[in-house]
């Protein structure tokens, strides 16, 4: 192989516009309503006279397009089962690829050459102005959806040669539609009177020369034939097709080339240097056939186009069915969209593309990013991340230049900028109870990249005793309780505000639900926030719970926890066993009482910080489960004030000189300590209290 390597700028094209168009041989297939379903063909300039040349009797037809001659079609036969099938432009014979069964029809398709993809448009069934942008597999007709809704009703779909796609409304407005994401561009009305109770349409590009064409259903249940300006959208009619005939799959056979130039290469890729370097390795293997498929006769020119920057390559002398291999260079970082295109004496082939970004990349989102309750304090919030991987655009990420700014969401707070670690604490809490959520943005020399949110964390002052949580309100109770899906099967408790205002609780009633598994038993919780606890007090729990079970046989199961943050360590059970519930649309309240013991440390009654959670752990395939309100209430009456009895224990006696002294020497009085009443806390209050042990 002799390689001869050269650089030019790119040329553009400019179509100019035509004073008359070129006539034509264009294909259709009527469809009822007409009198007998058939492949057609016509000329452009006159569609009222038009040849008979096939019918296929298995499935009336409902959409399709060609490729390289052959038309592909789907239909559906008389027991609505659909079909995929081909017809020959040349000899009107039927071929059927599969019989596919129940599926969506597209009501048109058209077939794009760059990336030799067939597209399709369905409309809904079930939901007007709903339209999905699909991709067809010719082999199997199997339909992948690229863009479930892509916003309009729509009627009609055509690639142009460069593979831009183009779609026509249910109120015949023109757009320019991204196959990848489905996002539309409008270009303008086509002022076409579209019969918008029929949902089968056409349109078909000329790809030699830009001409789109559309055989419109009318609003007079006639077919007729429109070009149309892709600049502005508008249509002017060209004529009746045959007569009137409802006619779809519009077709108009394209060749690339003569037949005889090769076809395009194949298994090109594109590699760029894993150290981020600006540099790349291009890969593919020469083609070893023309387009008409008949093998290649003498060497090729491999013309290679790196399209964001204008410069080519071409590599000579080179050997059908060749694997190749090329490295590029660039001067800065990023995507690059790189063109190789099989030159012979007959002509080029269709380009293949490879894309990829070359060098360092923006950074992707961080992974994992995890808030939680810090161990220690309780009104801190940890935060953790893990560094990206790889880049926005799927290329390398240095990542010692990775830094990172933290945002709270709920108040917009930035909390932190160019950290270099990833992970941090946010020590400045709302000192009232607040659900909190964090953005982590990652950013380097390239610029800023995507950005992750932690899961919601609720922190803040404990609540007091006694603590009623009605989820009626999510405002009032409902985004203070955290789920927790511990058997981590995608089912965890949800909140519902007026769940189909179920049982006629009318409709500002919420509900914390667990839906159920069909074949994991339940372990999922609800946790509440913090709540202050006195040790040596009795405490009772109550649940107002129902069921929802139409066949009425189904029982769901419960039971209380304690937690000492929203994860499962140090959780505990409470009670003996769980709460069987069976009373469908009726909710009624299950209880328990506890006792908070003495942890061993400090004085005997101190308070502290914990966390109540109910547990669904329901066998699978259960109904649901319904938690209306949660409440906890202290049952152990307060203690009445005694003086010298500083601990709060209702006796004076030893413990409470030991928690003077402890004050004396922590700086840290509590009004209780100034037993005699001289406005501070010394050993004077410790005399006095011996005096009052001594007096008893």
């Amino acid at each position: 192989m002799r390689t001869r390597t050269h650089f030019a700028l790119l040329a553009v094209a400019l179509l100019l516009p035509i004073a008359t168009l070129a006539q034509k041989t264009a294909y259709g297939y009527t469809m009822p309503p007409a009198s007998s379903p058939a492949l057609i063909s016509f000329n452009t300039d006159a569609p009222t006279s038009v040849t008979t040349l096939g019918t296929y009797d298995r499935a009336e037809p409902r959409s399709g397009a060609a490729v390289k001659g052959k038309l592909y079609m789907m239909g559906i036969d008389d027991d609505f089962y659909s079909w995929f099938y081909t017809l020959n432009l040349a000899t009107g014979e039927s071929e059927t690829i599969r019989k596919l069964g129940e599926i969506t029809i597209p009501c048109d398709m058209t077939y794009d050459y760059t990336t030799e993809t067939m597209y399709s448009i369905a409309n809904s069934e079930t939901v007007d102005g709903v339209s999905a942008l699909s991709i067809v597999d010719l082999e199997t007709g199997r339909i992948t959806c690229v863009a479930e809704d892509l916003g309009r009703s729509i009627k009609a779909i055509a690639a142009d040669a460069r593979g831009q796609l183009y779609v026509l409304s249910k109120e015949a407005v023109l757009f320019k539609v991204n196959k990848t994401t489905g996002e539309m561009t409008e270009i303008g009305e086509t002022g076409v009177q579209l019969n918008a109770w029929f949902s089968f349409n056409s349109m078909e590009f000329d790809r030699k020369d830009g001409t789109l064409y559309l055989a419109a259903w009318n609003s007079e249940e006639k077919s007729q034939l429109y070009t149309i300006d892709t600049t502005t959208g508008s249509a002017m009619l060209v004529g009746y097709i045959g007569d009137g005939s409802h006619t779809i799959a519009l077709t108009i056979p394209y060749m690339p080339n003569d037949g005889n130039a090769p076809d395009r290469v194949t298994e090109a890729t594109i590699t760029p240097d894993e150290e981020g370097d600006l540099q790349a390795v291009l890969t593919w293997c020469n083609p070893t056939v023309d387009y008409n498929g008949n093998p290649l006769q003498g060497n090729l020119n491999i013309e290679i186009t790196n399209t964001v920057t204008g410069e080519k390559a071409v590599l000579e002398d080179c050997q059908p069915g060749e694997a190749m291999r090329h490295a590029v260079t660039v001067s800065e970082p990023g995507m690059y969209l790189f063109s190789i295109v099989a030159v012979n004496d007959a002509g080029a082939s269709l380009e293949r593309t490879v894309e990829g970004w070359i060098g360092n990349d923006v950074p992707s989102a961080v992974i994992n990013a995890r808030a939680t309750l810090n161990r220690d304090r309780l009104m801190v919030n940890d935060l953790s991340w893990d560094a990206p991987e790889t880049g926005t655009h799927g290329g390398h990420v240095d990542t010692e230049g990775l830094r990172y700014d933290v945002v709270r969401v709920n108040d917009g707070k930035v909390i932190a900028e160019d950290l270099t670690t990833t992970s941090m604490s946010d020590t400045k809490l709302i000192d009232e109870l607040t659900r909190y959520s964090y953005r982590i943005i990652a950013k380097n020399e390239q610029g800023t990249g995507e950005t992750a949110t932690t899961n919601d964390l609720v922190n803040g002052p404990a609540v007091e005793c006694p603590y009623v949580a009605p989820f009626n309100s999510w405002e009032e109770s409902g985004q203070y309780w955290t789920v927790l899906d511990a058997n981590d099967d995608k089912y965890p408790f949800v909140w519902y505000s007026d769940f189909m205002n179920m049982f006629g609780q009318g409709g500002d009633k919420g509900f914390y639900i667990y839906q159920k598994h069909d074949f994991l038993y339940a372990f999922d919780f609800i946790i509440s926030p913090p709540i202050k606890f006195t040790e040596g007090h009795e405490y009772k729990i109550t649940a107002t719970v129902s069921n929802d079970d139409i066949a009425g046989y189904r029982e769901e199961s419960f039971r209380f926890y304690t937690f000492t943050g929203y994860d499962l360590d140090g959780a505990l059970p409470l009670g003996n066993e769980s709460f069987k519930v069976k009373h469908p649309g009726e909710f009624r309240d299950y209880s328990i009482t506890f006792t908070v013991q003495d942890d061993g440390f400090g004085t005997g009654y101190d308070t502290f910080p914990s966390f109540i959670a109910l547990c669904c752990n329901s066998q699978y395939d259960m109904g649901m489960f319904l938690v209306s309100k949660i409440m906890i209430e202290d049952l152990t009456p307060a203690p009445q004030p005694v003086n010298g009895d500083v601990n709060g224990d209702g006796n004076v006696n030893i413990s409470d000189i030991n928690m003077l002294i402890d004050m004396i020497l922590s700086g840290k009085s509590r009004p209780n300590g100034d037993v005699n009443g001289d406005g501070s806390v010394n050993i004077a209050d410790i005399n006095a209290v011996i005096d009052i042990i001594l007096a008893n």
